[in-house]
């Protein structure tokens, strides 16, 4: 009898096992690609917990030698469809626009999204998320990187006589003040002190002022502005106002640990990875100051700058192939990673007290800065997410073009160095710019 019990018991545990197994409910498969695992991070810390039924298949595939492009763009050639395809990926500020302004991503309204969804997101970010040639927007970003100008309080006080970030903005409130304010340190560090580092770093704010981009109805733009800009580094590089160094070569990094450069004309990220991390008196295992060494650590602090600009950021977009042949289910998964990490207030502000990251809605912004903000020790305790938060709504992201990354090294290389180092003259310079265009590009008119 025992052994008749034990066998009906056993029996019903089976049954009710399989019975279990029959009712729960499969996981839905959610592919996502993406150049960085910052994003693999968020997703296991926070995605994953509030949505058990589903399965991310992560792939990363980095943005050295363009490798993560070519495996997209191969992918939505060959089998745009497949079951290793995304259906959603993540883009970077430097090709947004290049998916973007294509039939490779959804438009968003396809996944049920509405304008008015986006009513509290930073303006810039939802800008370079539009499709330039219908005004759809297409890709939805979690972040926001505004930049703005970092300057050494120290050296402000020593040679300019200002105590406070508010005389330092008025000091270079636009781009001739700066330049004044340029030959004024100058002057009284007699050379000592350059205003900036590189050229490069005036060029990231400096074509914000651009009323249009490079592109505009199919033909090729240099916006009036861009020509004050050649005035302006042509003088930098004739009068010596800068330090005659390149973005992220030895000489950039110097002038952030010496008494060489007033300012740097950084992002958000700039901040945290580049500009801390080289001030030589940095621990990054506390993310403190470095006791006893020699550094710039707590002598930095940042104002808005001549013009408001972004530098930077991360989106989300929709594998318009796969969306075309996925069910109501499927959608309303890929739709709501989309919602969750981009528009979820609650996620956004948990993200950005974990973390520092400046996120892309306003509604958090401010509730953070309502909370006492993120005072900074080595901003001298200056609070960066107020600061960040104005020059985040300052930014123009309608100007940015899918051909950005090209045309801006076409520009440097053919124009901008040539002819302030007196190589070439203005419409050289000019004329063999377009013709560089003209080659690379076979859709743009160049007049």
């Amino acid at each position: 009898m025992k052994k008749l019990a034990a066998l009906i018991l056993a029996l019903a545990l089976v049954l009710s096992a399989a019975s279990l197994a029959l009712a729960e409910t499969p996981k839905t498969k959610l592919v996502v690609w993406s150049f960085t695992d910052e994003l693999r991070g968020m997703i296991d810390k926070y995605y994953v917990p509030a949505h058990p039924e589903v399965e991310v298949v992560y792939t990363l595939y980095p943005t050295d030698g363009s490798e993560y492009r070519n495996k997209l763009d191969t992918v939505i050639a060959t089998d745009p469809t497949g079951e290793e395809a995304p259906d959603v990926f993540a883009l970077e500020a430097a090709f947004v626009k290049y998916y973007v302004n294509s039939d490779t991503t959804a438009p968003l309204s396809e996944l049920g999204f509405a304008d008015e969804d986006f009513a509290n997101s930073i303006p810039a970010m939802v800008q370079i998320g539009t499709d330039s040639r219908n005004g759809q927007q297409k890709a939805s970003a979690w972040q926001s990187t505004p930049g703005a100008m970092f300057y050494r309080a120290s050296l402000a006080e020593k040679y300019l006589g200002i105590t406070s970030p508010e005389e330092f903005q008025e000091k270079v409130a636009d781009w001739d003040t700066f330049m004044e304010t340029a030959v004024e340190l100058n002057d009284a560090s007699a050379g000592a002190v350059k205003m900036f580092n590189s050229i490069g770093d005036i060029w990231n704010a400096y074509q914000y002022n651009r009323a249009a981009g490079w592109v505009v109805d199919g033909k090729l733009n240099i916006d009036p502005v861009l020509y004050d800009y050649l005035d302006l580094t042509k003088q930098a590089e004739e009068d010596g106002l800068y330090n005659l160094g390149t973005a992220w070569n030895e000489t950039w990094f110097l002038g952030m640990k010496s008494d060489t450069t007033m300012t740097y004309l950084l992002p958000t990220w700039g901040l945290h990875y580049v500009l801390k991390p080289n001030s030589g008196n940095y621990d990054a295992a506390t993310d403190a100051k470095l006791e006893g060494a020699e550094g710039t650590y707590g002598d930095w602090r940042m104002v808005d700058g001549p013009v408001g600009y972004s530098w930077g950021g991360t989106w989300l977009g929709a594998n318009s192939y796969k969306l075309a042949q996925a069910d109501e289910a499927k959608k309303a998964v890929i739709k709501e990673f989309i919602r969750f990490f981009t528009l979820d207030e609650d996620f956004l502000y948990t993200y950005a007290k974990d973390s520092g990251d400046f996120v892309s809605n306003n509604n958090v912004v401010n509730k953070i800065i309502a909370e006492g903000g993120t005072p900074n020790p080595f901003l001298g305790g200056q609070d960066h997410y107020a600061a960040f938060a104005t020059a985040a709504n300052l930014a123009n992201g309608t100007i940015m073009t899918e051909y950005d990354d090209a045309i801006n090294t076409l520009w440097s290389d053919n124009v901008t160095t040539p002819y302030i180092k007196g190589e070439k003259d203005l419409d050289t310079a000019i004329a063999d710019f377009k013709a560089a265009v003209a080659a690379a590009f076979a859709n743009i008119v160049v007049e």
